[in-house]
C-alpha cells in the first residue's frame, strides 16, 4: 500500500460543557454512543462506566476520557459533581483521530494544569450560557482561547498515553472518504462507485478501510448521519420527519428507532437536553 503521511490539522467544535452536579435524570444512561469526545472530571461522587466489554470506575480526582463512537452505559452515584467537557473534532471527514482508543482513567499529576484550565473554561461557559451565538466576536474569541488552553493540556495527556497522532494512511482511504462524504445517507454504500475509484473488491474495501479507520464504510456513513442529525436537531429548523427524509430513512419512526439505538434517547429528547 502507498502510505500518505497525514496532516495533523484538526478542526474543533465546542459542545455542551459544565461544572455542576449531574441532574438526576442523567445519572444513569444505558447503551448510547455519539460523535463527540467526552472528558469528565469527578469532583465528588463516583462513576461506573461500561464500554468495550469492560467496566471502569471513577472516583473523586479522576479524569475519564471517552472517544467518539464508543458504545457505553454509565451510572453516576446520586449527587455526583462533575466537570464535563464535550467537543467534536473533524479530520479528513472523520469525527475522530484514528485509531479509536478505549476509555482512559487519568489522575491529573501535572500540578493540576488540566483541572485549572477546565475550571476557567467552564466558569466562562456558565457566565455566558445561552448567549454565545449572539455575543460579540471578542467574547467568542475569548471562549475559543480558554477552550484551546484546556485542549492543549488534553492533547498532552493523550500524547503521553499514546494517542491523538494519526497513523499514515493509504491514499485510497482519502479517496473513498471523498466519495462517501458526497451524500449523507443511511442508504446502502455505493460499493461499485468505490471499487471504480480505488480498484478494490468489496471485501478488500471493507478490510483496508477498517484497518485505517477502525470503521467499515457503512459504519463511517452511520457516524456521518449521527453528526448531521445532531447538527439539525441542535439548529431546531427541521422537524424529526424532515431530518429522517434528509438522511433517507423510510420515515420518522425508522429514524427515531435508529437514533435511540445509537444515542440512548429519542431525537426529541436529545433536542431538549
Amino acid at each position: 500500500m502507498q502510505q500518505n503521511q497525514p496532516d495533523t490539522e484538526f478542526s474543533y467544535e465546542i459542545g455542551y460543557s459544565y461544572d455542576e452536579k449531574v441532574l438526576p435524570e442523567h445519572e444513569v444512561h444505558q447503551g448510547y454512543s455519539g460523535v463527540s469526545y467526552l472528558s469528565w472530571y469527578i469532583r465528588s461522587g463516583s462513576l461506573q462506566l461500561q464500554a468495550n466489554g469492560q467496566t471502569y470506575f471513577g472516583t473523586p480526582g479522576d479524569w475519564i476520557f471517552i472517544d467518539p463512537l464508543t458504545s457505553k452505559s454509565h451510572r453516576f452515584s446520586p449527587g455526583t459533581h462533575l466537570i464535563s467537557i464535550r467537543f467534536r473534532l473533524t479530520w479528513h471527514e472523520l469525527q475522530f483521530i484514528p485509531p479509536l482508543s478505549r476509555p482512559l482513567i487519568y489522575k491529573d499529576s501535572e500540578q493540576g494544569k488540566l483541572l485549572r484550565a477546565a475550571e476557567t473554561f467552564c466558569a466562562f461557559e456558565a457566565a455566558h450560557k445561552g448567549a454565545i451565538r449572539t455575543a460579540p466576536q471578542s467574547t467568542k474569541a475569548r471562549r475559543k482561547s480558554l477552550f484551546y488552553e484546556w485542549l492543549h493540556q488534553w492533547h498532552q495527556v493523550r500524547e503521553s498515553n499514546g494517542g491523538t497522532q494519526p497513523l499514515p494512511m493509504d491514499k485510497r482511504i482519502y479517496e473513498m472518504i471523498s466519495v462517501l462524504s458526497e451524500h449523507t445517507s443511511i442508504g446502502a454504500v455505493d460499493y461499485p462507485r468505490l471499487s471504480q475509484t480505488v480498484g478494490l473488491s468489496r471485501a478488500q474495501i471493507d478490510r483496508v478501510f477498517k484497518e485505517a479507520t477502525d470503521l467499515t464504510p457503512k459504519q463511517w456513513c452511520e457516524a456521518h448521519c449521527i453528526k448531521a442529525a445532531e447538527d439539525w436537531l441542535k439548529a431546531g429548523e427541521l422537524s424529526v420527519k424532515e431530518i429522517a427524509a434528509e438522511l433517507n430513512f423510510f420515515d420518522a419512526s425508522h429514524f427515531t428507532k435508529w437514533f435511540r439505538a445509537k444515542m440512548g434517547v429519542t431525537p426529541t429528547a436529545w433536542r431538549e437536553m
